[in-house]
């Protein structure tokens, strides 16, 4: 496999030679016109538009066959013929005087690749796929282009204006590196696509302003929830934090992917359950001291939790201790598996025929010395248990002790919304020992109820991303 190393060339005032008139070398013309370079062209015959830029004074045209000796004084050089002797030829004179040669589709006599250029302004953005299919690098480029509209363009000209004043603002290149990053993740694009532009400069300058050495004070707390397992599930807004993130203290449900979406100099606390263990490896109290610590030093601290922080993710505790420590937070919801990990196997948790309300416990609590009230559980009409696989017996026990048929349809749902979901289906007599059997491991959600079998789920694994899908759709 052969790897291109991207890199974007000033061309202003540098000669490059286009050996070929067709369309294509049109278009390779116009580029590096667009780009500023001095254009010579060589082929016998050209198209309508090269004849009408040399007319203008725009190219030079030599009317006859490449021959050697050509390429003096090039910088760059494009073969756009269909003539493979012909590329081998400039190829030669290429490699021998260090021209930078493109031969188009003929990859053997490239020593560079054109790659399909998305631009906005000064924006710019380059597809390359190795020279081996310059049609899905085009497809690529228009999907790219879709998202980068011309507010980019604007907002580079912001930041373009700021650059000089921000290095003598703020001096310390760590702090402006990372600046810089929260002012191009901050809501300002979002004034530039309304064409509030004072309203963007004014976010830039508040951002700046709270950066500057003699202005910056305490941090900040964004306590996240990170969703149930997929990272494509955090909010837009949990994203948005995590990237503006110095400190990340992280829980062991956190997907590796989403601690990859932190800045590269950020700060990584891990302070979760190990797989298989019992309890915090740090206690609570020491991460609540944590937190404050990394806040009062002024940096930006995202406590990123699994599913939502104010589902059995003891975020209220971590807001009570840096509320009585005087240190801002905000709360960033996040989609719990309580709902999302039934949704992910096809399993509602209301429903109007079998269930207007459900009820959301925690399976830790469901040991022996539980003071849950059993008999009003046995009675709603849907349940749903986090983290209680290890559990599943004694609730599965209860329940039936406190009344609830033990045909009751029920299903528990391991890694849900990962590639790796496994569900398996059952009753209430017979779910843990299916569970067991089916060697499911944590994290696991269990659903109880008549919804389990309205959704008809399948008892056999289930890829998350496959689960609702008809087999005409796959």
């Amino acid at each position: 496999m052969t790897h291109f190393y991207p890199a974007f060339l000033d061309l202003r005032g540098r000669r490059a030679v286009v050996v070929g008139g067709g369309a294509i070398a049109e278009q390779k013309v116009v580029a590096l016109l667009d780009a500023g370079a001095r254009v010579s062209v060589i082929s016998p015959s050209v198209s309508r538009r090269l004849d009408d830029l040399e007319a203008a004074g725009t190219v030079t045209i030599e009317r006859r066959p490449y021959r050697p000796g050509d390429l003096a004084g090039a910088f760059l050089a494009i073969a756009a013929t269909d003539d493979r002797g012909a590329n081998r030829a400039v190829w030669a004179e290429a490699e021998t005087r260090g021209v930078l040669l493109n031969a188009v589709d003929d990859l053997p006599h490239c020593s560079f690749i054109a790659p399909a250029i998305h631009r906005q302004g000064d924006v710019a953005v380059a597809v390359s796929t190795a020279g081996k299919s310059p049609a899905l690098a085009v497809r690529l480029r228009e999907r790219i282009g879709r998202l980068i509209g011309p507010e980019y363009a604007t907002l580079l000209d912001l930041l373009g204006e700021l650059r000089a004043e921000l290095a003598q603002r703020v001096p310390d290149a760590r702090v402006r590196t990372r600046l810089w990053y929260r002012i191009v993740d901050s809501d300002a694009i979002e004034s530039v696509r309304r064409g509030d532009i004072a309203g963007a400069r004014a976010r830039i300058g508040r951002l700046v302003e709270a950066e500057e050495p003699e202005t910056r004070g305490a941090g900040i707390v964004y306590i996240v929830g990170a969703g149930p397992g997929d990272p494509g599930l955090i909010t837009r807004r949990g994203l948005e934090r995590l990237r503006a993130a110095e400190v990340v203290v992280y829980d062991r449900l956190v997907h590796p992917d989403l601690l990859d979406e932190a800045p590269p100099w950020a700060e990584r606390i891990f302070v979760g359950k190990r797989s298989g263990g019992e309890g915090h490896p740090i206690a609570q109290e020491k991460i609540n001291a944590l937190l404050i610590e990394w806040a009062r030093r002024g940096g930006i601290v995202v406590r990123l939790k699994g599913g939502d922080p104010f589902v059995f993710g003891r975020g209220a505790e971590e807001c009570e201790a840096l509320r009585a420590a005087g240190v801002p937070y905000e709360v960033v919801p996040g989609v719990t598996s309580a709902i999302a990990a039934p949704g992910a196997a096809g399993i509602p948790v209301t429903h109007r025929r079998h269930a207007s309300a459900f009820v959301v416990v925690a399976g830790h609590e469901c040991g022996e010395a539980s003071d849950l009230d059993w008999d009003a559980l046995a009675r709603l009409p849907a349940l749903v248990f986090l983290m209680g696989l290890r559990a599943l017996p004694q609730i599965t026990a209860r329940l039936i002790t406190h009344g609830m048929s033990p045909d009751t349809p029920a299903a528990v749902i391991a890694s849900a919304t990962l590639p790796d979901q496994r569900t398996v289906t059952g009753t209430l007599a017979t779910l843990a020992e299916r569970a067991y059997a089916a060697g499911l491991e944590p994290p696991a959600t269990l659903v109880v109820g008549d919804v389990v079998a309205s959704a008809r789920v399948a008892e056999r694994d289930r890829p998350a991303a496959a689960a609702c899908l008809s087999p005409g759709a796959m």
